[in-house]
């Protein structure tokens, strides 16, 4: 896993990146019902939170100290500091892990190894991701176009390992077997700082101090301004989630 990717930017992650819709959730409930879940990749908590919604016992492995030290604040976890490829749980522990726009980041083959190892017998798999919806969304449009102008690791898809639409067929047809998908809209309002500080929450995003900072921001805030209707943006999202055995 990318270790160090988030580095700097914990707060700018926890208030601003988009949640997950309560339907997601219910889903995983019904299909995956079990007593634990490992929530791999876990972050800030954006989305172990929302597994609190229902009566697991939630284990969150996250190995970035910044995103940790938010993580830990979160009542009713167990937190451990460790890689999605070797969390240090024991062997058949779990019945459902999850990883929550974090995937992309894995060694694939590895973290699959040690969801073998973690998982009951029967257990599942989750892959979750928030991902832009970009049909009739000028703002996402836009603001991908300033990013490519001032961002040299801007990617869409899975982090340039894929387009969205060949993750999904890996997904699919490679990674899991016995696959349930669930989807759904989770469009965001967002004012101007919401809409900047989403984007200066990704891995690819310049940073204060970084060349140019500044006028990647006013260009945000300008896209933003032209595209804001009361002070709001609608960002369009899909929900995703891959739900399989190994």
């Amino acid at each position: 896993m990318n270790e160090e990717k988030f580095t700097g930017k914990a707060d700018l992650y926890e208030r601003f990146r988009p949640d997950y819709p309560d339907k997601l959730i219910d889903f995983l409930y019904e299909k995956a019902y079990c007593e634990k879940v490992a929530d791999i990749g876990a972050g800030t908590g954006k989305f172990t939170r929302c597994l609190l919604k229902k009566p697991w016992s939630v284990i969150a492995v996250e190995p970035n100290a910044d995103m940790r030290g938010i993580l830990e604040q979160i009542g009713g976890i167990t937190v451990m500091n460790a890689p999605a490829e070797s969390t240090g749980l024991a062997d058949n522990s779990v019945g459902l892990v999850t990883a929550a726009q974090a995937f992309h980041w894995f060694d694939e083959d590895k973290f699959k190894t040690e969801c073998c190892r973690i998982l009951i017998k029967g257990g599942k798999a989750a892959v979750i991701f928030n991902e832009r919806n970009y049909e009739d969304c000028e703002i996402s449009k836009e603001r991908d176009s300033v990013c490519m102008k001032f961002c040299g690791t801007f990617h869409t898809g899975h982090i340039g390992k894929r387009t969205s639409e060949q993750g999904d067929l890996f997904l699919r047809n490679e990674y899991f077997s016995n696959l349930e998908y669930f989807c759904c809209e989770n469009n965001i309002e967002a004012d101007c700082g919401g809409f900047v500080g989403d984007t200066l929450s990704r891995s690819y995003a310049l940073k204060k101090g970084d060349k140019d900072y500044e006028s990647f921001v006013e260009e945000l805030k300008q896209a933003f301004s032209k595209h804001s209707h009361n002070g709001k943006v609608t960002v369009k999202y899909k929900a995703k989630c891959y739900l399989g055995t190994f």
